[in-house]
């Protein structure tokens, strides 16, 4: 963003000063041109040839200077009043200490976002992806079984017979077996079995061995109960406990294969924490940058203006002194010619060749800093 631009329509209460100071101007420098004219004529009746040696026309000039000087410094103190309107020096760094702040703030969250941003390997994508998907869609098929299984067993041992409580608390342990049993053996085959598939075989049955016993034993309970139940049924009833016991553990086994297949390890599932946390922490640091850009860029704007205010005013102060200073000029080369003409040049011992006679006024706004106006050369 461009700080200052070629046109900028000047304040109301910039006018006004600038039409009075430059009435003040006019008005002063043509009364004084004639005073001085006067007092050219006044030396003009002076012995020339009488003066001491080296007496130059700077000796009679103080009137004017003086003249000239609180010209001057009537100038610079209705600026200076009317400088009040602005901000002071201070109200400058106080600016320039906001725009800095949010900046450094602004850097501190890129920075931040960087070192963030570098945590991440390359095989975040992949644990993402496994993480969710165990998470989203497998745990879910889990749970689904153990349901399944809770109310096929229900169904099942209903039909064999006994009470609806018993067959409600049996599907509930044989549903918790296959759910809970289910990651329990996945988890010791992985850890117990070396890699070897061999001795992840037999780990796996030896996990595998008591589930099946329980669930035979909940089924010839079942069977057992509907013969003392209905001892007429015992010549006529024939059913094998193998029939729930199976029903129970193909879901045993669908749930061990899952696991074994699609569980996160325990270092997977922790650096998934980790990035979950990284990546909170990135979304925190990125609407912090992006509240901080925009808190910048509504007040830069605001505050530049300000400043743009000020320094315009201290340029309309720079040409109203020079003004000043060419009049004072033109008031010496009045005097000067009016001088020559009223002596016949006998007056040119008093003037040097180089350009020097003019005292110099004091002027205090010829030395302008623009940079110290400039919040920033360009902002996001």
């Amino acid at each position: 963003m461009k700080i200052f631009k070629s046109k900028q329509q000047e304040p109301t209460h910039t006018r006004i000063v600038h039409k009075e100071l430059k009435e003040e101007i006019n008005s002063t420098d043509a009364s004084l041109i004639i005073k001085h004219q006067n007092t050219a004529q006044k030396i003009a009746s002076m012995d020339f040839k009488s003066l001491l040696k080296g007496t130059r026309i700077a000796s009679f000039l103080g009137g004017m200077k003086a003249d000239y000087q609180r010209l001057i410094d009537k100038v610079d103190q209705t600026l200076t009043g009317a400088l009040s309107a602005f901000q002071s020096n201070q109200d400058i760094s106080n600016a320039r200490v906001v725009v800095n702040n949010l900046g450094r703030r602004i850097k501190e969250t890129e920075d931040k976002l960087a070192l963030l941003k570098g945590k991440f390997n390359e095989k975040s994508d992949e644990l993402v992806a496994k993480v969710t998907n165990w998470t989203r869609k497998i745990v879910w098929v889990l749970y689904f079984l153990a349901g399944f299984e809770l109310v096929a067993n229900f169904q099942v041992y209903q039909l064999l017979g006994g009470g609806a409580l018993s067959a409600i608390a049996i599907s509930l342990i044989s549903a918790l077996a296959i759910f809970w049993h289910g990651h329990i053996t996945p988890k010791y085959v992985i850890l117990l079995g070396q890699g070897k598939w061999q001795l992840q075989l037999l780990v796996f049955l030896i996990f595998a061995a008591p589930i099946f016993i329980i669930f035979l034993l909940f089924s010839r309970m079942r069977i057992q109960s509907l013969v003392l139940a209905n001892p007429e049924m015992a010549e006529v009833f024939v059913s094998s406990p193998m029939v729930p016991t199976l029903i129970a553990f193909f879901g045993y086994l669908i749930s061990c294969y899952l696991v074994f297949v699609y569980r996160p390890s325990k270092d997977e599932m922790d650096a998934y924490k980790k990035y979950k946390m990284d990546l909170k922490a990135i979304n925190e640091t990125s609407s912090e940058r992006e509240l901080l850009i925009r808190e910048r860029n509504d007040q830069v704007p605001q505050l530049q203006k300000k400043l743009t205010d000020h320094y315009n005013f201290l340029l309309l102060a720079q040409q109203l002194e020079q003004d000043v200073s060419t009049r004072y000029s033109g008031c010496f080369q009045e005097f000067r010619s009016e001088l020559y003409l009223r002596t016949n040049s006998a007056c040119d011992v008093l003037f040097s060749e180089e350009d020097t006679d003019l005292p110099m006024l004091k002027l205090k706004y010829q030395t302008i800093d623009k940079t110290q106006f400039e919040l920033c050369e360009n902002f996001i």
